[in-house]
């Protein structure tokens, strides 16, 4: 009985170390707070993966708006992350797609997971100190877009994408 009920908790354990999403394994069905939609953000910089500093403006510069992704890695932030490289960065040429590393804490870190994830081809922001997270309320699966105007045009979870689709055809 004890031999089975400790591979049951190493099992477990296990599954827990091997999706990397321990904060949220049941994540609700519920809508995210679109409290923020609307609000215009200040600019900001931000530290890419490849060790350089950026800002939301000067990527605005080249771009109609900005979505910001919030990944941990895990298969769920993998799927979503092959959706928007699939179905979202090439056939919208005038967004820029950026993905958000709030888990790995340091820059060193989030290149590592970049390349070994396969994601080399789009930009990651090193949210080591989670300022992005905080001041966005990103988590995992949030999408948020920006339009030229510093508005936020979205700030929910991917899903499928529609939602995505939708705000950015309307821009």
């Amino acid at each position: 009985m004890f031999i089975r009920f400790s591979r049951l908790i190493i099992l477990i354990s296990c599954t827990l170390l091997i999706t990397a999403c321990e904060e949220d394994l049941f994540p609700s069905n519920d809508q995210l707070s679109n409290d923020s939609v609307g609000t215009v953000v200040e600019d900001f910089t931000f530290t890419l993966s490849n060790n350089t500093t950026d800002s939301l403006s000067s990527r605005l510069q080249n771009a109609d708006a900005v979505v910001l992704y919030f990944t941990m890695w895990c298969p769920v932030c993998e799927t979503h992350m092959d959706n928007l490289r699939k179905n979202f960065k090439g056939q919208y040429g005038e967004i820029d797609f950026i993905f958000v590393d709030y888990v790995s804490g340091s820059i060193i870190e989030t290149e590592s997971a970049q390349n070994a994830k396969g994601y080399t081809d789009f930009d990651v922001i090193a949210d080591y100190d989670n300022a992005l997270q905080d001041s966005l309320s990103g988590t995992m699966g949030s999408t948020i877009v920006i339009d030229q105007n510093f508005i936020i045009q979205m700030n929910e979870d991917f899903k499928a994408g529609n939602e995505l689709k939708a705000v950015i055809d309307s821009l």
